[in-house]
């Protein structure tokens, strides 16, 4: 069903926002009560210069636009441009009309917005006003410093971070290390000006109520950027992590091979861990798309915010962001179970409430994909069992016991010559080790990963020093990142000397630790 433009002054202030969009290349609109009207252009949300809609004018809009009869969850607005599908959407108590722009609507002009901090002027191409001067898009910050040419150079650099601060200039983070940028030290008014122009009004808001805020937003089609903007001292500071469009395969990552075993199973928990910034969510997305690549199943990702988009290929695969389409990982793990999903991944088990679902979920009969910031598999394991109160963790050792596959740790280290690698640590879940688990035994699990090593497990330690010895990293970096240092040191040293610990020792060694 459609509805005609029957010149009423709802339908035409539609008009007017449509017209808005299509001149600036975007592709949707969102109108909610108490915000300004919304348009996603180049992958991120951007405020109208505009008051706030009340919630009646939200109503009336909708009511305007969606056909009698029509579903609301799913309608066809006709507009002067052109066919605009449209959604009516309920987030937490409050009504949210979506409008999407076609591909048969007519191409942008050609000066788009730019995000450009330069002046105080409108960015280049003038400012978003084609539909009246109340419909304007906001100018652009004082400053001196382009956020287009600050993301452009990270692009080009290879640039894993870029950190933004009052009384700095920018600093790059290039193969793990640090490096200030020769500009300008950045004052308020440059990193308030560098924060405007790309965080979406809701954040600003959340910025302002809680002190800090996370986003993602996507630079032209060149990469995505993972956004996390803070107060400091009473100032604005953001760091923003890279993220590339292209996904890299497991084998390109060096995943271990028996994780591709491990997330093709029917049902388990299967848990990547590590510091912020050791390559997790890398990992994650090569493993999606092994499965979405390989497997025809329904994959479901819960983010905070989304980083790698993942098309449909064998796989039918739904990206749903917290703060956007959920409130909360726990309540979109509730819903998950009720959407035919095979693969579920939680961005991060952050709390009680989120890992109780997440192996429920994977009890269900579900690969549920999780990470957290821990190190190491045995670590991890008693991580889990410790967020819950001490009457419930002997139910829990027995959940977790049936329920998880598997636990890969992985740590990023600079290589010698450029660039980064990762080392992991690979604890596979059998029978024996369930036993350890539900005994309250989690201790010897590191042992039971050395005398696993037929089965792909392997410990961290040891994979670093397999790095150090095939001349890929540095000693002072393998160390860095040791877990057992005064024995990886012992291990360096041994091997200087032509001392190697063969796989019979070790596993010797392991065995009587498990035999205590």
């Amino acid at each position: 069903m459609t509805v005609s433009i029957d010149g009423s002054a709802h339908v035409q202030q539609v008009e007017k926002l449509l017209k808005v969009m299509v001149d600036n290349g975007g592709t949707e609109m969102r109108l909610s009560a108490g915000a300004a009207p919304m348009l996603r252009i180049g992958g991120g949300m951007r405020p109208l210069k505009s008051r706030p809609l009340s919630a009646e004018e939200v109503n009336a809009l909708a009511l305007a636009v969606i056909p009698a009869g029509a579903d609301r969850s799913r309608f066809t607005f006709e507009s002067t441009l052109g066919s605009c599908d449209g959604t009516l959407l309920d987030v937490q108590g409050t009504v949210v009309l979506v409008l999407r722009a076609p591909d048969a609507f007519p191409s942008p002009v050609d000066s788009p917005l730019e995000l450009d901090l330069s002046d105080d002027a409108p960015a280049e191409g003038g400012a978003i006003a084609a539909a009246g001067d109340d419909l304007a898009m906001p100018q652009a910050a004082v400053g001196t410093i382009q956020i287009d040419k600050l993301l452009m150079a990270a692009v080009k650099g290879g640039v894993s971070d870029i950190h933004i601060t009052t009384g700095l200039p920018p600093v790059f983070r290039i193969d793990g290390g640090m490096r200030p940028q020769k500009t300008k030290v950045l004052t308020a008014d440059d990193t308030n000006g560098l924060m405007k122009a790309i965080t979406p009004e809701r954040c600003q808001a959340e910025l302002a109520e809680k002190g800090g805020c996370d986003f993602g937003f996507a630079f032209k089609d060149l990469a995505r950027f993972r956004v996390s903007v803070f107060k400091q001292r009473g100032q604005i500071a953001m760091v923003l992590r890279q993220i590339p469009n292209k996904l890299l395969t497991p084998e390109q990552l060096g995943v271990p091979e028996v994780c591709k075993k491990l997330v093709t199973r029917p049902r388990g928990l299967f848990l990547v861990t590590g510091p912020t910034g050791s390559g997790k969510s890398t990992t994650l997305a090569a493993l999606i798309d092994f499965i979405n690549t390989n497997y025809d199943h329904h994959i479901i990702t819960v983010e905070d915010p989304i980083e790698f988009y993942h098309q449909s290929k064998k796989s039918t695969v739904n990206q749903r962001e917290i703060g956007t389409d959920v409130p909360s990982f726990s309540e979109a793990l509730r819903r998950a179970l009720r959407q035919d999903p095979d693969v579920i991944l939680v961005g991060e088990l952050r709390d009680l409430e989120t890992i109780e679902a997440a192996i429920s979920a994977a009890e269900t009969g579900h690969v549920v994909f999780g990470t957290l910031h821990t190190t190491g598999a045995q670590g991890t394991v008693s991580r889990i069992i410790d967020a819950f109160p001490t009457n419930q963790q002997e139910q829990i050792r027995t959940q977790l016991s049936t329920a998880i596959l598997g636990v890969v740790s992985q740590a990023l280290l600079p290589k010698i010559g450029g660039g980064r690698c990762a080392a992991y640590e690979v604890l596979v879940v059998t029978p024996g080790i369930g036993n350890l688990i539900r005994e309250n035994k989690t201790f010897r699990i590191n042992s039971a990963i050395q005398t696993g090593a037929k089965l792909g497990m392997k410990l961290l330690d040891d994979d670093l020093f397999r790095l150090w010895n095939e001349k890929k990293v540095a000693e002072e970096d393998v160390l860095q990142k040791a877990q057992n240092l005064d024995d990886l040191s012992r291990r360096i040293t041994n091997a200087k000397q032509g001392l190697f610990d063969d796989e019979e020792t070790v596993a010797r060694r392991a065995a009587k630790e498990l035999d205590r």
